[in-house]
């Protein structure tokens, strides 16, 4: 069997690499994934509304490696207990409850519409839990 030149199998896997970085991913026209996770301390490129909770989260297991989640709702619950605030919101249907695990309640008043973003984990399919976590008013600024 002949042997390739060195500087020709070179040549060829230069050119397989070029053409392969060239290829352009295949866009589809539907929106962009909805991802209401985050690095720790990021903000996350979408936030869930309670009646997503359930199926953005479904496959999300609570890891070794903290990871935010953010999420949009009207609140159920404000607590403070002297040293932690307790913020729960969604939880109404078929939806989780989220706990955000916070400092202040910043007076929030149950029934106002926040965002509340921070560390996930999910000790049961219906609860989740927050922790620590940042709560805002959808009109304040992202911090």
């Amino acid at each position: 069997m002949p042997r390739s030149h060195p500087a020709r199998s070179l040549l060829h896997a230069f050119t397989a690499v070029l053409v392969i970085g060239s290829i352009q991913p295949v866009r589809s026209q539907e929106a962009p994934e909805k991802n209401p996770f985050a690095d720790p301390d990021m903000q996350p490129s979408y936030r869930a509304q309670c009646h997503e909770v359930r199926e953005l989260t479904k496959d999300r297991e609570t890891g070794e490696t903290r990871v935010d989640f953010s999420v949009t709702g009207p609140l159920a619950l404000v607590h403070f207990d002297g040293t932690l605030a307790y913020l729960g919101l969604c939880g109404t249907g078929s939806d989780p409850k989220v706990l955000c695990v916070t400092y202040q309640t910043n007076d929030m008043k149950v029934g106002e519409i926040v965002t509340v973003a921070g560390g996930y984990s999910r000790p049961n399919p219906d609860f989740i839990v927050l922790d620590p976590c940042l709560a805002r008013r959808p009109e304040e600024p992202d911090r």
